[in-house]
């Protein structure tokens, strides 16, 4: 996960940070004028946070996240993050606060990660 991002982080810097993410230029007006705009925008940012959502559930299942953890709220979390984070770097041309906001929120899911030791005892 933080690979990615830092992935994606290095490519707003390719790209002098200008641009943003391509759904979250075009979610702000629609979203409050046109109805059925903003239920394809809804669909898009689902299908985004899907796979989130499915990565820690499949951790959760293995017992490698907290069964306390609420898999929803991270993944929207880590959306929200990505998003805020890419429209400050464009504002700021700079990939500091994406990657600031997409580290706060990963370091807050591995917060919830069971250690290797408890894993060990469940499998052993």
């Amino acid at each position: 996960m933080r690979e990615r991002c830092d992935k994606a982080g290095s490519r707003q810097d390719a790209r002098g940070c200008e641009g943003g993410c391509e759904i979250g230029s075009l979610a702000s007006e629609p979203a409050d004028s046109d109805q059925s705009a903003r239920t394809r925008l809804v669909s898009a940012f689902d299908r985004w946070e899907g796979p989130v959502r499915s990565g820690l559930a499949r951790m959760q299942a293995r017992g490698e996240l907290s069964e306390r953890a609420d898999i929803a709220a991270l993944a929207t979390a880590l959306l929200a993050a990505i998003q805020g984070g890419m429209l400050l770097s464009q504002v700021r041309r700079s990939s500091t606060a994406y990657r600031q906001a997409v580290s706060a929120v990963i370091d807050h899911i591995e917060s919830h990660l069971v250690d290797a030791v408890t894993l060990t005892d469940r499998v052993g």
